[in-house]
């Protein structure tokens, strides 16, 4: 691009010069020669009425017509003797006298022969010098005495060396100054390219970088005009682009990791289903042992359903997340209690509900599963006579659920991975109990399809307080 521009450029400006040149050349030989043909003009008419004079004096002494033409003419042979002017003069046709033949020693040019009968009669005509004898252009000014001489005439050569080489010279000087015209063109065309196409070259290296998965890359912002404003909104771009692509990569490696930890999960009781199969399958067991191993492979299976249950429940939210409206409180915590109360209650877990606000924007059913799944390790962290509270109510502006706990609580170091799919902090209690840890993934899935926050605070052996704090009415 910048080179075709320079070129471009430098073309047009040696076309210009060129045109700009030849008129200006055009109208420096036009203006030349005409102030060389009035100059011939003027020469000839003062040697030609010069000579008249001269002759008609001759006539009053007596000369009757006898005239001796180099000492009438040597006055004006004088006049110029560079070479440049020469004169010719006739009578009736013939040749009487010329200069060139003294000066050169040679015939006067038959191509001079008079043309013109009238008394006073001139006439000017050009003459183009022969290249190959490097001779140069000629004006040829004609003319007749006057009466009563007209069968005289006079031709005065006149040369146009001077203004040829006058011509020459301007030429090869326009000819210097544009080529140095041409280099600081070029120069000063260069700087000023490299200055535009700087940052539309670094923009160019900055994208190549990012084609290559360096995303680091960013343009100076210099200035106010258009290049800044691309170069902004460029880096906006660019940090757009790092920022989605870190997304990705979080969003596949937390794929990854659900995919390794639900493969693990499965690999548990996939093992112990095949081994107590091939058990009862292989060996000469009593009764007692296949109902026992029966109600182990039947533990296993419900083990099984429960985790693709929740994992159905992870990905629930995605798809369910557009259907969002007004809610009851009261109405939501009573479908709440009714599924919730009886695990409380085999595990002597006493739960209570608190509204103090009447609505809630959400999808009912996804709140549903949120409370249910907060309470349920609420029951599950604490001992028997324990309680767990669920309320509603405004903070600040922002309308908030919050489900609280007196039991065991989370170690601090745990609670940054809590949210986590498959994570758990005891291990060993959360599967004897069926638990798969992928109740708060779930719940924080929840609140992000309600543009809600989830907030975790615990205190080991105080309890856990998890408050989902839904946007400002």
């Amino acid at each position: 691009m910048k080179k075709k521009t320079f070129f471009t450029t430098m073309l047009l400006f040696l076309l210009f010069f060129n045109g700009a040149f030849l008129f200006l050349a055009v109208v420096f030989w036009h203006e030349k020669l005409d102030v060389q043909k009035e100059m011939a003009l003027s020469e000839h008419y003062m040697i030609l009425t010069s000579a008249a004079r001269d002759m008609q004096a001759l006539d009053s002494r007596g000369n009757g017509g006898n005239y001796n033409m180099e000492e009438l003419m040597q006055p004006y042979t004088q006049f110029r003797q560079d070479g440049h002017r020469s004169l010719y003069l006739y009578h009736g046709g013939q040749l009487l006298y010329s200069d060139e033949t003294k000066r050169t020693g040679k015939d006067a040019e038959n191509a001079l022969a008079p043309s013109l009968k009238e008394s006073g009669q001139r006439e000017i005509r050009m003459v183009k010098g022969k290249k190959e004898t490097g001779e140069y252009g000629f004006l040829y000014v004609e003319g007749c005495f006057p009466q009563p001489y007209e069968d005289y005439s006079l031709i005065y050569k006149y040369s146009l060396k001077d203004i040829y080489e006058n011509w020459r010279e301007m030429k090869n000087l326009l000819f210097l100054c544009g080529g140095v015209f041409s280099l600081l063109l070029s120069l000063c065309l260069i700087a000023l390219l490299n200055r535009l196409f700087h940052p539309l070259q670094q923009i160019a290296e900055t994208s190549r970088e990012m084609t290559s998965g360096d995303f680091n890359g960013r343009l100076p912002e210099k200035g106010r005009d258009e290049v800044a404003a691309m170069a902004h909104s460029f880096n906006q771009m660019a940090e757009t682009i790092k920022t989605q692509i870190a997304e990705l990569e979080e969003a596949a490696a937390q794929k990854q990791r659900l995919v390794d930890n639900f493969a693990h999960e499965l690999r548990t009781p996939l093992t112990a289903i095949y081994g107590y199969a091939e058990y009862l399958q292989k060996a000469a067991v009593s009764e007692e042992d296949k109902v026992s191993s029966a109600g182990y492979i039947m533990s296993q299976c419900r083990r099984l359903s429960n985790l693709s249950q929740q994992l159905l429940e992870l990905s629930a939210p995605r798809e369910e997340g557009g259907s969002l409206g007004k809610i009851q409180v009261d109405k939501l915590f009573y479908a709440v209690k009714q599924t919730i109360l009886p695990k409380a209650e085999s595990r002597v877990v006493a739960v209570s509900f608190e509204a103090k606000l009447e609505e809630l924007k959400g999808n009912r059913d996804l709140l549903e599963s949120l409370l249910i799944n907060l309470i349920d390790n609420g029951i599950k962290a604490c001992d028997i006579g324990g309680t767990v509270r669920v309320s509603a109510y405004f903070q600040g502006r922002h309308p908030a659920l919050a489900v609280a706990d007196n039991g065991r609580g989370i170690p601090e170091k745990a609670i940054s991975q809590i949210k986590e799919p498959f994570y758990r902090v005891d291990k060993a209690r959360s599967r004897k109990e069926g638990g798969a840890g992928l109740g708060l993934s779930i719940c924080e899935q929840i609140a992000q399809v309600h543009q809600a926050q989830l907030q975790i605070g615990s205190a080991q052996g105080k309890g856990t307080v998890i408050r989902i704090i839904f946007p400002e009415i």
